[in-house]
């Protein structure tokens, strides 16, 4: 390799540098919704459904006494299960599917934070919300695939023409279309939200402590104040 060629190398580096960065970069914007929804879930998995699971499978003791039961993993494991189903249905989608699905995981997980009190109906509802979403997502999806095989020619014999039958496929799948539409964009959205906001302001927040859940105000109860 003579001087020339090397110092062309090195002057090269900086540009392929700059290349895969800007690939990285395009990459990561556009599984940017996905990694928002997996980051939500994990955080669901990690921090709440772990301290849930462990809170249903406790046994009411007083002052230490008693024994407690191993804590399962079922709240972690629907979790998972519901992420990977969202991930399959938005696989290949383009906007605003996926970052719809992504803004429910995280408003999700933000209203079973700053709701401790109410997590087991909060946490049943969002992942069952997304479930729904999700299995709407790839049921739309087969409709299409299947609508878009259908050849008019297959019609001509119950309608009359093969114009006549590709008019009439042609406007039921452009109905059918924008009412798919019309639910994945607008409401099954819409009605997760609000269901949403409403359970979050369904009861009052504790006057002491509004961070506080069932099983801190049980502990102080039982507690009587650590008297």
């Amino acid at each position: 390799m003579t001087f020339d060629q090397l110092t062309l190398y090195f002057l090269d580096i900086p540009v392929y540098l700059a290349n895969g960065l800007l690939w990285l970069l395009y990459t990561l914007f556009g599984s940017l919704a996905a990694l928002v929804a997996s980051g939500s879930a994990a955080t669901l998995a990690l921090v709440v459904d772990g301290a849930v699971q462990k809170l249903a499978g406790a046994r009411p003791r007083r002052q230490g006494r008693g024994e407690s039961i191993p804590v399962a993993h079922t709240a972690q494991i629907i979790t998972g299960m519901v992420i990977v189903l969202w991930l399959a249905a938005q696989w290949g989608m383009g906007a605003p599917v996926p970052w719809i699905g992504a803004a429910m995981w995280l408003t999700g997980l933000l209203a079973v934070l700053i709701s401790p009190a109410q997590r087991f109906n909060l946490l049943h509802f969002v992942k069952s919300g997304i479930a729904v979403y999700a299995l709407a997502v790839i049921g739309s999806r087969v409709y299409l695939n299947m609508a878009s095989q259908v050849s008019p020619d297959q019609w001509a014999a119950l309608v009359g023409t093969a114009q006549s039958a590709a008019n009439i496929v042609a406007s039921t799948r452009g109905n059918v279309t924008t009412i798919i539409t019309w639910g994945l964009w607008l409401v099954i959205p819409l009605g997760y939200f609000s269901m949403l906001v409403q359970k979050v302001f369904l009861n009052p927040v504790s006057l002491i402590n509004p961070l506080s859940s069932y099983e801190d105000m049980l502990i102080l109860l039982r507690d009587r104040g650590g008297r």
